[in-house]
């Protein structure tokens, strides 16, 4: 009976920092820890129309960074960063109205200095259809982080109609541009033929990308596609046993059950060379995954 897979979507959620910024001057307080005149000098150049200004202070406004947090306001700078075409400011509003549940269902608006909301009788999209729209839009600009998560949502149907092929698409982008969790998901993608032709070499070709980064998964998935010998392939048990030994490394209880069975497996006179194969993956390849 062949192995069980460990088949898991990945997203990956993070909040960008504080970035360059001109005029100096509030930069500068900033790296000083002055953060209610960074504010203020941030503010009067984001007021002007200056775009990293508006990304920077809409990070501190959201972090509670040296000054009262406020969500609201933090995203109404957010919005203009990402509509002038900050690629960051656009996929960390992904990240907003993908996880943070406390934000207002209406963008705000601002009247002399003063953030308000403007009602309307048309219900406004949902926040995952708005989380999908700042990722696409991030994506596009080259975004890895973005595309990896556009393809969860196409992925996923989440903020938009289910569709693998997109999803294997966004994945893609993502891969080439070296993002481990995009490599572990086209993997995946290609192991279940969603939205691409079934092909395993393709996907331990993934798997292996990702792996060699640390992802437990990915090590995982690529000892069982050993396990397994599959596409007509021999089972490759010196490969698999190096493999799931790096992913138990890493906490997975999988990974210690067909170690194991693997273990049985082994020749007697392959065992050493397996051993040794672990520990040459061990020294390149573990390395938890950031």
């Amino acid at each position: 009976m062949p192995a069980v897979k460990y088949f898991i979507i990945v997203f990956f959620l993070s909040f960008s920092h504080v970035a360059g910024a001109d005029p100096s001057k509030a930069l500068e307080a900033y790296q000083q820890g002055k953060f209610p005149v960074a504010y203020t000098e941030f503010k009067k150049s984001a007021s002007k129309g200056h775009s990293d200004s508006q990304y920077n202070l809409a990070v501190m406004l959201y972090s509670g960074k040296g000054i009262p947090r406020d969500k609201a306001e933090a995203v109404y700078w957010f919005v203009k960063a990402a509509e002038g075409g900050d690629k960051s400011a656009q996929y960390n509003l992904g990240v907003l109205y993908a996880t943070d549940k406390e934000l207002p269902n209406e963008y705000p608006m601002m009247e002399g200095g003063e953030i308000y909301f403007q009602l309307s009788n048309t219900p406004p999209p949902s926040n995952a259809e708005k989380a999908f729209k700042w990722y696409k839009m991030a994506a596009e600009q080259g975004h890895a982080s973005a595309q990896l998560n556009l393809g969860v949502m196409y992925n996923q149907g989440v903020g938009v109609k289910q569709n693998y092929t997109e999803a294997a698409k966004w994945y893609q982008k993502a891969a080439d541009n070296d993002n481990a969790k995009a490599q572990l998901n086209l993997g995946i993608l290609y192991d279940l033929g969603r939205g691409v032709k079934k092909d395993l070499t393709r996907a331990a070709e993934n798997y292996e990308k990702a792996a060699k980064k640390g992802m437990r998964d990915a090590q995982y998935n690529l000892g069982i596609i050993y396990y397994n010998g599959e596409e007509g392939k021999k089972p490759d048990y010196i490969k698999s046993y190096a493999w799931l030994a790096l992913a138990k490394e890493q906490g997975s209880e999988l990974a210690a059950i067909y170690k194991e069975k693997v273990e049985r497996k082994l020749e007697k006179k392959d065992k050493p060379n397996a051993r040794k194969l672990a520990i040459k993956y061990y020294r390149a390849h573990l390395k938890p995954f950031q």
